[in-house]
């Protein structure tokens, strides 16, 4: 792919470590409120990475996405895909995470960034029953997907169940109650894959109605279940029993030759058709190459992603 076809990195974020908080300042005046990766503490806000900048930098490019329009960011953590959305002019941005800890986080980047309370509502609650007070005309979500062992705590904010689309399935099952027919979402996703099709898709066309749904890789190459199984030994030494169980469950039910991607999902609006989902590589003019997620060393970014789930 000729480079002049990637969306250029208009984030420019930097980075500032204080403490056990991060602050990251991007080139529109946004500044997040984060906290390091390995405080020891299960309820910790996690630091930003490819997910959201990907994301981020998809709005920068196109704001008409967000502008004048009502956002919804569950998952929230720090919030920066809805503060990034009020930056590229959304009407209202409402931020929801189980953590009591994030409407801190949320009210602090917001008073930096110059972004007046009225124009957001950071909300503690859990997507499985929050009740919003309208729909929504644009979802934007990095929900925790990290495919987690039955029998490991893991975190609130990486531990999707043993599949990964645990929170991810609650959000499409009730996707119309918060979306508008019109609206549009944009949702970052860690997937297990087999013969290509991602396990996403079955859960995609059983619960979103009348929707196109995109599926864009953002991986540069899947990586081995072999890989992401070996990772949850070598961190939960003591959890060996799960883990094969967990192991075996999987096989039963999809067989070997499974491997893992990340995904960017955009669910378009309502159609007169039936729901279609489709895979397109179209990261780079989407997002741009920069936020790939790298897996030139299957076994580094297998640990990268377990190590979500541990608390030091």
């Amino acid at each position: 792919m000729p480079a002049s076809d990637s969306l250029a990195d208009l984030l420019l974020r930097s980075r500032e470590v204080r403490g056990e908080e991060i602050w990251y300042r991007f080139a529109n005046g946004l500044t997040i409120k984060t906290e390091i990766f390995n405080k020891g503490d299960v309820r910790r806000i996690l630091p930003l990475g490819s997910p959201q900048g990907a994301l981020m930098n998809h709005l920068a490019h196109f704001p008409g996405i967000v502008r004048h329009k009502h956002v919804f960011e569950p998952f929230a953590g720090a919030g920066p895909l809805g503060f990034m959305a009020l930056m590229l002019g959304a009407r209202h941005v409402d931020v929801l995470d189980i953590n009591p800890r994030a409407a801190e986080f949320h009210h602090d980047s917001a008073q930096v960034s110059q972004l007046s309370p009225s124009r957001f509502t950071s909300i503690t609650g859990d997507v499985a029953d929050f009740v919003p007070d309208r729909r929504h005309q644009v979802i934007l979500a990095n929900p925790p997907f990290v495919p987690t062992p039955d029998g490991i705590d893991g975190t609130i904010t990486s531990n999707g169940g043993p599949d990964g689309n645990r929170l991810v399935g609650i959000l499409f099952r009730r996707l119309a109650q918060f979306l508008e027919p019109s609206g549009d979402a944009l949702i970052y996703l860690f997937q297990f894959v087999k013969s290509g099709r991602t396990l996403i898709a079955d859960v995609i066309l059983k619960t979103v109605h009348r929707r196109p749904v995109e599926l864009t890789p953002s991986q540069k190459r899947p990586i081995s279940f072999e890989a992401y199984r070996a990772a949850y030994i070598h961190l939960f030494p003591n959890a060996t029993q799960a883990v094969e169980r967990w192991e075996s469950d999987l096989l039963r039910r999809y067989g070997e030759g499974l491997t893992l991607c990340h995904y960017v999902a955009h669910i378009g609006s309502e159609k007169d058709v039936a729901t279609s989902c489709v895979i397109r590589d179209n990261f780079a003019q989407k997002f741009g190459e920069s936020f790939l997620v790298p897996s030139d060393s299957e076994e580094q970014l297998a640990l990268g992603r377990v190590l979500e789930n541990v608390v030091l």
